[in-house]
């Protein structure tokens, strides 16, 4: 029977991380949905890693591979097109979804008007740290108040929606930007977006500084690059 709802989770060599997000997808309270994972050409053990966790979490689990990294808005387009269910659930491979996050995502988007194209939802930090309160405190990883983008981290999307705009820009090849392209491309064919508050997933922050600027260079530049286009 074809799942009603697909996980998109792109993944590159992030193992450790991985495995605490699948087995957080094991924990939902839902039964029938299926998770795609994107290897974005991981060179560590990833694949293995990917099949064992398959067996041992009992999921409907699809492994796709890229044969090489082409960036998280082409894994996520990959891992869409090769999903079966109508409605595409997104989050990424350092985050814990909690156990509830994807049937509350589901029967809010459900519920929701036909011009809605994505619900989000909320972001909380999985350890306690600097760059993990600073993130939290300004929301940086959920919708703004103006609802005007979702975040990959945690939103779900109609998948017609997807198809009709041809999904993520894959021209932005790191995280950042790829998010608000895609919500902007909606919102000029007239679609709106949600919020389910208690939808959450848990984040893994990276607490160094310089991945901190890093990350906010790489904000800055996919943003501008879809703003041009």
């Amino acid at each position: 029977m074809q799942p009603p709802v697909s996980v998109v989770v792109p993944t590159h060599n992030r193992r450790a991380l991985l495995e605490r997000c699948m087995a957080a997808l094991a924990r939902q309270r839902m039964t029938a949905f299926e998770a795609v994972l994107v290897d974005d050409g991981s060179t560590d053990d990833t694949p293995r890693a990917a099949m064992r966790l398959r067996e041992e979490l009992k999921l409907d689990l699809k492994y796709v591979r890229q044969s090489q990294s082409q960036g998280p808005a082409c894994a996520r387009n990959q891992g869409w097109r090769a999903a079966q269910g109508r409605l595409i659930a997104f989050t990424d491979d350092d985050c814990e979804p909690a156990p509830d996050w994807l049937p509350l995502l589901v029967q809010s988007l459900t519920n929701a008007e036909a011009d809605i194209a994505g619900i989000g939802g909320r972001v909380e930090p999985a350890t306690d740290g600097l760059i993990s309160r600073y993130m939290t405190y300004h929301r940086i990883l959920e919708p703004p108040p103006s609802r005007s983008y979702l975040v990959t981290a945690n939103c779900i999307y109609r998948r017609s929606a997807l198809e009709e705009v041809g999904g993520f820009n894959e021209c932005v090849r790191t995280a950042g930007g790829e998010d608000p392209g895609l919500s902007f491309a909606l919102s000029e064919r007239g679609y709106r977006f949600g919020f389910m508050d208690q939808a959450v997933v848990r984040h893994n922050y990276r607490e160094g500084l310089l991945e901190f600027a890093r990350t906010f260079f790489r904000y800055g530049k996919g943003c501008r690059l879809v703003m041009d286009r």
